[in-house]
C-alpha cells in the first residue's frame, strides 16, 4: 500500500467518477482503475461496491476513505512546515461564534504584530474541528464542547437567545412559550451541534413538529436563513448584533431563557510550546478586548 493509492481512492470516493477523479490528479482512467485495485489487492478487501447500481462504497471502503483524508492531512501539514523555511504557520481551528467574533480580531493582530508568523483558520463546527484535530491538522482548536486545556485559563460566553424576523411573531403572545416556539417555523442546527440537546429539549422536538423544520449546516447560513424569513431560530445573539439594534430581527422573549454558549480552548499542540503560548496569550487578548467592546451579549471569563 502506498499514498499514491489512497490519494487516488479519497478522491473517487469524493468524485465518485473514474473519468473526473483522472482529471483532478492529472491521471489516465485506466491508470486511478489500477490504483484502486492494487490498493484492494493489498489490503484484502473489497472497496467499491460495483454490484450496486450507482457508485457505492462498502463498509470497508468508508472507514478506509476517513483514513485516507487522514493521511492527505498529514501530508499537507508537513509538506508545509517543511517547505517553509523563512516563515513559522501554526494553524487554529475555530468553531462557529469565535471565527465570527473575536477571531478576525486575532488574524490581525497576528498578521501586524508577527508579520513571520502565518496563521491558518479552519472554522467549522465542533464535530468538524475534532476530526482536524484527530488528523493532526491544527495546532489550537477553540470549540464550545471538550475539555478547556490547562494552557489556556480563559473562556468566552455568549447570550443565546431565539431570534426571528418581526413579520413571523405576534407580539400579542410575548413571553412565547415551549407551545408557541414549537408552532413556529423553526430553523434547528445538526444533531451534532452543541445547540442541538437545550433547543429540543426546550420546545419538545421529539413530541411533535406542527411548523416546517429547515436545518443550517453551519452558524453562518443559519444567520443568514434567519435574515430571510425562513423561521425562528436559538443561537448566540452577538452573531447577529447589528440586526438586533436594527430591529430587521427581534430578540423574542420567552418563559424560559436557555443557557449560555461557554467557547474554550480545548487542545493544543504541545510539540510547538512557544508558538503556540504566543497565539494563546493574543487570543485571550483578543476575546477580552472584544467581550468589553460587545458586552451586550458576551462576557469574558477569566480562569474559569
Amino acid at each position: 500500500m502506498n499514498f499514491k493509492q489512497l490519494e487516488a481512492f479519497y478522491w473517487l470516493s469524493q468524485i465518485q467518477n473514474y473519468r473526473q477523479t483522472a482529471q483532478r490528479l492529472g491521471l489516465t482512467q485506466p491508470a486511478v482503475s489500477a490504483r484502486i485495485q492494487s490498493l484492494e489487492s493489498d489490503l484484502g478487501k473489497t472497496l467499491i461496491d460495483r454490484d450496486a447500481p450507482r457508485f457505492r462504497l462498502t463498509d470497508q471502503g468508508m472507514e478506509v476513505a476517513e483514513f485516507a483524508l487522514q493521511f492527505l492531512n498529514l501530508r499537507e501539514a508537513m509538506n508545509t512546515r517543511l517547505l517553509d523555511k523563512q516563515m513559522q504557520r501554526l494553524s487554529i481551528g475555530l468553531a462557529g461564534m469565535a471565527s465570527m467574533t473575536w477571531g478576525a480580531v486575532l488574524t490581525q493582530r497576528v498578521r501586524a504584530e508577527f508579520p513571520e508568523i502565518i496563521l491558518d483558520v479552519y472554522s467549522g463546527s465542533d464535530l468538524q474541528l475534532n476530526r482536524f484535530v484527530d488528523a493532526g491538522t491544527l495546532d489550537l482548536a477553540f470549540t464550545a464542547s471538550g475539555d478547556r486545556v490547562p494552557e489556556a485559563d480563559f473562556t468566552t460566553s455568549f447570550e443565546v437567545g431565539w431570534v426571528a424576523r418581526p413579520d413571523l411573531v405576534a407580539p400579542d403572545r410575548f413571553p412565547l412559550t415551549a407551545d408557541d416556539l414549537r408552532n413556529l417555523p423553526l430553523v434547528l442546527y445538526p444533531k451534532t451541534s452543541p445547540l442541538w440537546n437545550p433547543v429540543a429539549e426546550f420546545i419538545d422536538e421529539m413530541r411533535s413538529q406542527p411548523a416546517p423544520r429547515h436545518y443550517g449546516n453551519s452558524l453562518a447560513t443559519i444567520c443568514e436563513m434567519l435574515r430571510l424569513g425562513y423561521g425562528a431560530s436559538a443561537l448566540a445573539l452577538a452573531a447577529l448584533e447589528k440586526e438586533l439594534e436594527t430591529g430587521h430581527l427581534l430578540h423574542l422573549p420567552v418563559t424560559e431563557e436557555m443557557p449560555q454558549l461557554n467557547m474554550a480552548c480545548t487542545y493544543v499542540n504541545r510539540a510547538r510550546r512557544k508558538q503556540i503560548k504566543l497565539i494563546l496569550e493574543l487570543a485571550r487578548d483578543c476575546a477580552q478586548s472584544w467581550c468589553r467592546d460587545h458586552s451586550k451579549y458576551t462576557s469574558f471569563i477569566d480562569g474559569v
